[in-house]
């Protein structure tokens, strides 16, 4: 009776959505062309409608490619609320998403953003639909399995969790390399991507260092480092490779395999596709892609210069700026961090050798003020604006009273230049996809605006001549970088260099009016150098990776970042030489291979708008099957979000052969600031029980549980915490059918016992830091939660009849306030990488210690102390605190057992420590010490999988005595309990 309230809960937690801002200051807008139909807020029209034009210019030559169309139009969504930059392909929903700033990174060439990234997306919204097993109704199917504790208490129908297993049989099956590769290879003669020099650099880079990953690794993201965008490259390589010898309709033949119902095999497709099997392709390819960059290197190794490597440690390593004056540099790094996007600011002295770290998060190129006392940065602030934006804002951070002070406030500025002429700092920022450049005056704290570009080029870097006193800035309006320049003096602009059929970078200016940018002329990234004084000019090194981002101080000295071995590090030129051309790169006439490049798409579609009224895809079906207390329940799940997500519903049915049912249903509202949610939940079990009557009569029960469940409230985002307000209405019932079948007798009853009213306020506040391993080895941060909860309880007394005859409930009152509070604290140890020991505690306090054990507190079992069973601990206080020793047991690799990747491995060693009590019973610490054993990895090349197994040994033995029957004492003995689960996440 206390337990299947909770369970069904307990395996659905998992669906329910996160608290998010719902950016309610937006105003949405939608109109309609052949294909598509485009939604967007008023910030981001422009972009909408050039996104518009170049959707309706590629979907032909895609859905041709693919012999496939939507059976509706797609919806097409332009979002700029946040700087951030990305695409994103729903293809059940028939849905992409693009937000309008230009994703420019170093890892990636450049290129106009909105012609690249819808192509892009729509192709993997056809591809991705052709390769569906089941439609767009049916994105998969999932099985499941619960087991429960066996429990000893009489006044328990079943114990609680002990194993809990969810699994995915998807609907669709495409390995990343696959889904990516052929996204970028887009169709024959659409180049608005293309195997660029940072691609290049990327495959070239893992082949020469023999760290290209095999078929298998290629299969899965979940990499380290630069790993996941080494994946897009490899798979992008690949892809032509096959459209090469087999023809681009050999995607479409293998998208159709894998189409196939039973059909879960990449590499089985491409054989039935091709004739050869695709990890024997892939070894063919890779062969191939060996021996032609050995042939292409072999020139570059003998004539290498690369300077002096200062700073090696870290994937990213970027914008070294020399200190006015100093033999010292700042730069950005995210040496330690797992991933390429989280630097942070580092000074670096070379004639100490210290490294010292300044300020965490800290993004795009700083700059130092003329007298090298304050460093200038950008970042977005920890905490989100009033409607849940983050931008990037400029810092100052002064070298002599180490403080911090925030300039701009949500400008969306980034890479601040030091202006000496007026004190002022130029910076670039963004809207609607367009950037210009900006200044900033420290002394009038006012902002002038330097560049009009509407035309949603890119502006990527910007640098200070200070002898001419003009701002040096890259272009992307194509293909590729061009370097102009803004005279401060007439605002006068024009282009330096130009080139349409390479890229040009970077460009710093020394004081001995000395020029020094990045290219890639030769097919290579290296540092080009022209000396107006002596008219001297010429490469000045010669890499096999590739060399960026320099800076020149007073002594001619050059530090730049050096791409080699899989990472950014930082290099020093301590002398210029000037190297022959024709040995630079792969060749002087490498970059003639960019020529015949698609136009430029500008066109706009200006079709009228209206207001944007709600619109739905198709409602998502996926059937179900559970292995439930020894039953099988067969059911689905219901799933539909709005096309902007203004609101979702979520629910589910399932029944067995006892006619147990498990409904629920759950709905966000997201039209306002906060959340609105409802909840229902409605659960039934059916028992039976025998017993005889005066010893004359066998008399059979047939007894129904019913729990119906309404919850509602708002979810609130507070400066970045979480803050949850509901209330509920629970309604617990039982139906007894009796009978004596000697006598063909029967009767009946039914009555509640018990009827709940509940107010809650939940506050969380997640500080556990992002890496690559959070999920499985959490080993950073921290994480604190609170809870109040306000209830009115009526709970069964007893029944007595009416004059009618009708049963009547008696109810006793337990009202009682309940809180609850607790945190994690998670500390990597110093001396062994990812060894980590965490400190988790709760507590919990109940005002009505006279409340019916119905409501008290239990504290073993899965969420609680683990050696214990769930209902062996009980009261209305309770304490519980855990301490760990997590070590990894291996990472990063490719274990396959059947559909299943594994990757990571984790042991640990558990001890807990707590109590739940009453007040006139005596506390005493109960303890259990156990181990814990964690795999994760992939389903089905792309669904988080997430194993668990737990043993744990109590350390003392429990007696429990029932309210109902005071004289039935329950005895636990020192028994070992075990947990399994198999989620998406732990």
């Amino acid at each position: 009776m206390h337990c299947f309230s909770i369970v069904f809960l307990l395996s659905i937690s998992i669906l329910i959505s996160q608290n998010i801002y719902n950016h309610n200051e937006l105003n949405w807008f939608t109109f309609e062309t052949d294909h598509f139909l485009v939604h967007y807020h008023e910030e981001t029209e422009n972009s909408a409608r050039e996104a518009a034009f170049v959707a309706e210019k590629v979907y032909h030559p895609i859905t041709e490619l693919y012999e496939f169309k939507p059976k509706n139009k797609t919806h097409l969504v332009l979002r700029d609320a946040e700087d951030y930059s990305n695409g994103a392909a729903y293809y059940y929903d028939n849905k992409i998403v693009i937000w309008s700033t230009p994703l420019e990174f170093e890892l990636r060439g450049s290129h106009r953003w909105l012609q690249n990234v819808i192509t892009h997306e729509f192709a993997h919204i056809i591809s991705l639909q052709k390769a569906m097993k089941s439609g767009t109704r049916v994105p998969g199917a999932y099985l499941q399995w619960i087991n429960y504790e066996k429990e000893k208490r009489p006044d328990v129908l079943y114990g609680y969790p002990n194993t809990l297993i969810s699994y995915p049989i998807p609907g669709t099956v495409v390995p990343p390399w696959f889904a990516e590769g052929i996204a970028q290879y887009m169709y024959d003669k659409a180049n608005y991507d293309h195997w660029d020099t940072h691609r290049d650099m990327i495959l070239r880079d893992r082949v020469l260092n023999d760290k290209i990953f095999s078929f298998k690794e290629i299969n899965t993201f979940g990499k380290k480092g630069i790993g996941n965008e080494s994946i897009y490259n490899i798979g992008f390589a690949f892809s032509k490779y096959i459209a090469e010898k087999y023809g681009e309709q050999s995607f479409k033949n293998i998208l159709n395999e894998l189409s196939h119902p039973f059909q879960f095999s990449i590499s089985k497709s491409i054989g039935n596709a091709t004739g050869v099997e695709g990890d024997l392709l892939y070894n063919e390819f890779v062969e191939n892609v060996i021996e032609r960059y050995k042939l292409l290197s072999e020139p570059i190794m003998v004539n290498t210069i690369d300077g002096f490597q200062l700073i090696k440690d870290g994937i990213a390593n970027l914008y070294p700026k020399w200190r006015p004056g100093q033999n010292s540099f700042i730069y950005l790094s995210s040496k330690e961090n797992d991933y390429f996007s989280q630097t942070d600011l580092y000074f670096y002295d070379i004639d100490k050798n210290k490294d010292e770290k300044l300020i965490s998060s800290v993004s795009y190129a700083p700059t130092w003020d003329t007298k090298g006392g304050i460093v200038y940065y950008s970042k977005k602030a920890t905490i989100p604006n009033k409607n849940g934006s983050k931008f990037y804002d400029i810092y100052a951070y002064n070298f002599e009273d180490k403080n911090e002070t925030r300039i701009t406030h949500d400008q969306r500025a980034y890479n601040p230049i030091f202006i000496k002429s007026d004190s002022s700092l130029g910076f670039i920022s963004t809207f609607d996809g367009s950037q210009n450049i900006f200044k900033y005056s420290l002394s009038e704290k006012s902002i002038e605006r330097l560049t009009n570009f509407n035309d949603r080029s890119i502006i990527s870097y910007i640098s200070y001549d200070e002898i001419k006193d003009k701002i040096i800035f890259d272009r992307t309006t194509h293909h590729y970088r061009d370097i102009g320049e803004i005279d401060l003096a007439t605002r006068s602009i024009s282009m330096v260099l130009n080139d349409p059929l390479y890229d040009e970078r970077n460009m710093v200016v020394g004081n001995s009016k000395m020029r020094i940018h990045s290219d890639d002329k030769t097919g290579i990234y290296n540092l080009f150098m022209e000396n107006h004084s002596d008219s001297t000019y010429g490469y000045i090194t010669n890499v096999v990776g590739g060399a960026f981002m320099p800076d020149v101080n007073d002594k001619n000295q050059i530090v730049f970042s050096l791409y080699q071995d899989g990472a950014y590090t930082i290099s020093l030129l301590d002398s210029i030489v000037i190297i022959e051309n024709e040995l630079i790169g792969y060749s002087e006439d490498y970059f003639k291979a960019n020529a015949n490049m698609e136009s430029v798409i500008v066109e706009k579609i200006e079709n009228i708008s209206t207001t944007y009224e709600d619109q739905f895809p198709e409602m998502f079906l996926m059937p179900k099957v559970m292995f439930d207390y020894g039953t099988i329940k067969p059911g689905f799940y219901f799933q539909s979000g709005e096309i902007i997500d203004r609101l979702s519903l979520f629910g589910g049915a399932s029944t067995n052969s006892l006619k147990d049912f498990d409904l629920n249903f759950i709905f966000e509202y997201r039209r306002f600031y906060p959340t609105l949610f409802f909840e229902t939940y409605y659960v039934t079990r059916n028992t039976s029980d025998s017993s005889r009557y005066r010893d004359a009569y066998n008399v059979f029960d047939d007894i129904t549980f019913r729990m119906t469940e309404f919850r509602t409230g708002l979810k609130i985002p507070f400066k970045g915490t979480s803050i949850e307000v509901a209330g509920s209405r629970q309604i617990y019932r039982a139906i007894i059918n009796q009978g004596i079948p000697t006598e063909r007798i029967k009767g009946g009853s039914a009555y509640d016992y018990y009827r709940g009213w509940h107010l809650t306020a939940k506050w969380e506040l997640n500080m556990i830091k992002r890496r690559i391993d959070r999920n499985i080895n959490p080993s950073k941060g921290w994480l604190v939660w609170s809870e109040i909860r306000i209830e009115n309880n009526k709970f069964i007394e007893d029944v007595n009849l009416s004059e009618a005859g009708t049963l009547l409930e008696e109810f006793n009152n337990n009202n009682l306030i309940r809180l609850e509070g607790g945190g994690v604290f998670h500390y990597e140890l110093p001396w062994r990488k990812r060894w980590v020991t965490s400190i988790k505690a709760e507590t919990g306090w109940m005002s009505n210690d006279s409340a019916d054990s119905f409501f008290y507190f239990y504290l073993g079992g899965m969420p609680g102390l683990k050696g214990y069973p769930f209902y062996s601990i009980q009261g209305t206080k309770k304490i519980l605190a855990e301490l760990s020793f997590r070590v990894p047991v291996f990472s990063q690799k490719q274990i396959d057992l059947l559909p299943i990747n594994i990757q990571n491995c984790t042991i640990a060693t558990v001890f807990q420590f707590g109590d739940s009590w009453v007040n006139d019973n005596k506390f005493s610490w109960k303890k259990s010490v156990g181990i814990q054993w964690r795999l994760n990895g992939y389903s089905f090349y792309n669904f988080p999988t997430a194993i668990e197994a737990e043993v744990y040994q109590p350390l003392n033995i429990v007696k429990v005595r029932s309210d109902y029957e005071p004289e039935q004492v329950t005895k636990y003995d020192k028994e070992p309990r075990f947990y399994f689960k198999v989620l998406f996440e732990f």
